[in-house]
């Protein structure tokens, strides 16, 4: 079974070292919230202040059953996301991790459509 998840990972920055925080404010307008998307690499996104970032994932997850691959894609884009940030020595406080899978997701048709 494939299922689809969009895969938000929040957090805090803690204890920047200062090239690490002058890169970062050099970074921010190519990071900033209004650029945020899902996508398969992943999309950094933080505040000018450097206080708060957002990882944001769209992850396909295969697995047995619908119960294993929303547990499954939590640590996916937990791991994936800490991985970004080791690379990038970026130090953080613990994550936050929210997972939406885009398959379970009704949408609403408007009256008079068809």
């Amino acid at each position: 079974m494939t299922r689809t998840y969009r895969v938000q990972v929040t957090g805090q920055f803690a204890d920047l070292a200062p090239t690490i925080r002058a890169r970062l404010r050099a970074e921010q307008a190519e990071h900033d919230l209004f650029l945020a998307a899902f996508t398969q690499e992943g999309t950094f996104t933080y505040t000018p202040t450097l206080t708060r970032f957002t990882l944001r994932y769209l992850l396909e997850v295969v697995e047995g059953s619908a119960a294993e691959a929303d547990e499954a894609v939590g640590v996916e884009g937990e791991l994936l996301a800490i991985e970004f940030l080791e690379a990038r020595s970026i130090a953080h406080k613990p994550l936050t991790v929210s997972a939406v899978c885009v398959d379970d997701v009704k949408v609403k048709r408007r009256r008079g459509t068809s």
